[in-house]
């Protein structure tokens, strides 16, 4: 009998451990659950943060391709109004814009320019000059060289040309 108490205490032992450590390990498991959880939650608010700078991104993103698209329609609207070469234009120094107001004053003089005596020298300018060359035996480049200016000083209307030969550019051939 001795043996069959001994027997009946040892399970009674192991199955106290048994119980016990079942215990422990669902402790364990409950622990884990609620790290997981934790993480998972931590997760889903980062998800959220990136879901929203990426649509701050995107919205970014169209305005400057709007602003991108409005530049260029004013460009082109620029272009169209005559402005095509806007910034050429606004860079040429203030001596060569008057020796272009005397050419076209001239020209104008002379009877080959019709359009607004500006300093520009556009595409009817330009025209004029070839014109007036063919008309006076030069060489029709549209190039006003020292030939082309002497003619041109003829029509000055008995006022002193105020650009007298200087800095005109030399013309590519003669007669």
């Amino acid at each position: 009998m001795k043996r069959l108490g001994f027997v009946v205490l040892a399970l009674i032992i192991l199955s106290t451990f048994t119980i016990s450590g079942c215990s422990s390990a669902q402790k364990k498991l409950s622990a884990d659950v609620k790290g997981i959880s934790t993480k998972v939650d931590t997760l889903e608010t980062r998800v959220e943060g990136v879901e929203t700078k990426q649509s701050e991104v995107e919205r970014l993103a169209m305005e400057q391709a709007q602003r991108m698209e409005e530049l260029k329609s004013e460009r082109a609207a620029r272009s169209t109004s005559g402005r095509a070469n806007f910034g050429i234009k606004d860079k040429r120094s203030r001596r060569d814009k008057e020796l272009t107001k005397d050419i076209q004053t001239y020209l104008k003089n002379a009877g080959f320019y019709k359009g607004e005596v500006d300093g520009i020298k556009g595409r009817k300018t330009r025209s004029a000059i070839k014109k007036f060359q063919s008309a006076n035996g030069l060489a029709a480049d549209g190039v006003v060289g020292k030939r082309t200016w002497e003619a041109l000083q003829r029509y000055a209307s008995g006022s002193e040309a105020s650009a007298a030969g200087g800095g005109v550019e030399e013309e590519a051939s003669a007669k």
